[in-house]
């Protein structure tokens, strides 16, 4: 399945949501506007073209047409159709990419008590395809039912339950891609590093416990988490020193550096800084509260 990566933040916001039942020999109007307009069909099938480009959107599928681009039906309805859509706002560039590509184990920055604005972080929508709803159609139940009585008390529901959809539409392309030969190799790998992070790392380990020369479990690895090996066993271990920093105002940085298999403390101090921005000292004094 193609998915649409969006940056956030701020967050896309809900515009409007709605319900309908569509009478055979009914079909969409032309419009081109500057909102991402989702459909989801519950029974029937909605013909619609974006750009020239069409779609058959049946029971269980849906569609997100994109802002301006031009979308229309080119053909009408010949059952009754069942359909809920919402119209979403969101300025920040879109690019493409195929659900198996999408890297769910990616390491992003954490945000700490120094930055003064939020980081722009990755997620993902579906562009067109079939999806186990289940739940959502809950979901767009109830939102419907909250826009109908909208109030002050009621506004905020809304928008949760917005936020919920989202959540849950990245949650199944998630469940839909999970069986992925390279997403399993991936998830494998990652957690054999995070076992074995207090050994030293030789590429020879990964060939014999996966059977995969290591380019290929590096491929898989990088694609899923962004991370080669070594970086990923290195993020692991400054996860480690973090919290050893945290926890135990009287270990040494040298003492830290060995607990994470590195010997070399002016090297551990570079990779820790590297990882978050600040020298391991500084890491513990502002974690302490030192004055």
């Amino acid at each position: 399945m193609e998915c649409m990566e969006w940056s956030v933040s701020p967050l896309p916001q809900l515009v409007t949501v709605g319900y309908g039942v569509w009478k055979p020999g009914m079909r969409h109007f032309s419009r081109n506007f500057g909102l991402y307009d989702v459909l989801f069909v519950r029974t029937g099938c909605i013909y619609m073209a974006e750009d020239e480009k069409e779609y058959e959107v049946r029971a269980g599928h849906m569609l997100a047409l994109e802002p301006g681009k031009t979308h229309v039906g080119y053909r009408d309805s010949t059952e009754e159709t069942e359909l809920y859509w919402i119209h979403i706002k969101h300025d920040s560039a879109q690019s493409r990419i195929s659900a198996e590509h999408i890297p769910w184990s990616l390491v992003l920055r954490k945000g700490n008590d120094s930055d003064l604005a939020p980081a722009n972080r990755p997620i993902y929508m579906p562009k067109y395809g079939y999806l186990e709803l289940g739940e959502a159609w809950g979901i767009l139940e109830e939102m419907v039912q909250l826009h109908n009585r909208l109030s002050v008390e009621t506004v905020l529901k809304l928008q949760a339950r917005f936020v919920q959809l989202l959540a849950k539409l990245q949650e199944l392309v998630r469940t839909s891609e999970a069986d992925s030969r390279s997403g399993r190799l991936a998830g494998a790998v990652a957690a054999y590093l995070r076992r074995h992070e207090s050994l030293p790392f030789h590429t020879g380990q990964l060939e014999n416990e996966f059977h995969y020369h290591v380019d290929y479990v590096s491929r898989c690895l990088k694609r899923h988490t962004g991370m080669s090996p070594l970086e990923y066993l290195r993020h692991v271990r400054m996860e480690k020193a973090r919290r050893l920093l945290e926890q135990s105002a009287e270990l040494t940085v040298k003492q830290i550096a060995e607990m994470v298999c590195m010997a070399d403390a002016n090297y551990f101090s570079r990779m820790f800084r590297k990882e978050t921005g600040m020298s391991p000292a500084a890491y513990r004094k502002k974690r302490l509260g030192y004055s």
